[in-house]
């Protein structure tokens, strides 16, 4: 079992990590080789002395303290972009059973998996300090060469280490927080589960994008007190709000696609299913909306909602366009917002309104399903 453990361990992590990261192995490694081995000095000299330059870099590495810092400096970054890697994935959902079956072993099984598995991470690391040691000692420099070993293990074993406490705790972190245990026991529909899910998971984001609302809300304001009753501030603070919004929308879209990708085959129409994402991001939007109604009279506040509202959903339904494609998304709401802007400068601002909710629902009820 420990060694189809690190069989698995080797081809799924080890092997996605170099998938991941050729173009650096590439830069950082086969340059360096080629460098060393086949660089043309300038001048002539014979074939015997070009081999003695080419292995200057490897005894320089072999037999000088400072080249040997900077060269392990490189390997630890190597080693901690490794770290980055392997924690990012064991997070994913796919690799969820790991966390059930591997901490079946013992722990010094599971460290022995590990251990191999980062050595397998390692290869280039060793090759290089393979050739630097086979250097030195070759021209009689002993104590550097036995340092790269030590540290080689040294990296490895941390990295099992690390690994290995990583793999014996809760992979998803779940905070029994005072926050969590109030909405345990309350009653969670299906076109508000995306909210339970900011409750639970993404406490953080939804927090950064209501005070950066509260931001923009108060500065827009401000800065142009003088013309607090000219409607175009408030359509530009509104359509501020709402690409604030963009990240809690691309994940509410995200958390769809991974965890709600069944719903599809519900007997829901597209109507209702339209009906229930406009209810989400009314109350998604509600403190913003609060603070409107407590800002202008009923009519203009309720005006300013639903264009700050219609501009949301329209931003939500072109990811089912797009898809999960957050370069193209961007520069779409990029776009759109120069778009927007503009139409409000020309006082053209109710209109935004119908056409927004035109366009996301034609986009939405012609691209759900795909």
């Amino acid at each position: 079992m420990t060694a189809s453990l690190t069989q698995l361990l080797i081809k799924t992590l080890s092997r996605g990590f170099f998938r991941v990261h050729s173009g650096m192995l590439l830069f950082l490694f086969v340059a360096v080789f080629s460098y060393c081995f086949f660089i043309l000095t300038a001048g002539t000299i014979r074939p015997d002395e070009a081999l003695v330059f080419n292995i200057i870099f490897l005894l320089s590495f072999a037999s000088a303290p400072i080249m040997m810092i900077l060269v392990f400096i490189v390997w630890l970054v190597y080693t901690i972009k490794s770290w980055q890697y392997v924690a990012a994935q064991l997070r994913m959902d796919q690799y969820q059973f790991l966390f059930y079956s591997s901490t079946a072993l013992s722990k010094r099984k599971q460290f022995k998996s590990w251990f191999f598995a980062q050595l397998f991470i390692s290869i280039p690391l060793i090759v290089y300090g393979l050739f630097s040691v086979v250097a030195g000692v070759l021209y009689g420099h002993y104590l550097i060469p036995v340092l790269i070993v030590i540290y080689l293990l040294f990296l490895n074993g941390l990295s099992a280490f690390l690994y290995l406490q990583l793999m014996n705790r809760i992979m998803r972190n779940e905070e029994s927080t005072v926050l969590n245990k109030l909405t345990n026991s309350w009653k969670k529909p299906f076109p508000l589960l995306f909210l339970y899910d900011i409750i639970h998971r993404k406490k953080l984001a939804f927090l950064i994008t209501k005070l950066l609302c509260w931001a923009i809300l108060s500065g827009v304001f401000l800065l142009f007190a003088e013309l607090r009753n000219d409607l175009r501030i408030a359509g530009m603070a509104i359509l501020g709000v709402a690409v604030a919004h963009t990240l809690l929308i691309y994940q509410g879209q995200r958390f769809e696609a991974q965890y709600l990708s069944f719903s599809k085959n519900f007997p829901y129409s597209r109507n209702r299913l339209y009906v229930q994402l406009v209810l989400l991001y009314v109350l998604l939007l509600l403190p913003e909306g609060t603070w409107l109604f407590l800002r202008f009279d009923a009519i203009t506040a309720s005006g300013l909602l639903l264009i700050m509202l219609s501009v949301t959903l329209l931003f939500r339904s072109l990811l089912y366009w797009l898809g999960l494609h957050m370069n193209s998304y961007l520069h779409w709401v990029f776009g759109l917002f120069m778009l927007f802007f503009w139409i409000i400068m020309f006082q053209w601002v109710w209109i935004l309104i119908p056409v927004n909710f035109l366009l996301s629902y034609a986009l939405f009820f012609r691209n759900y399903y795909r």
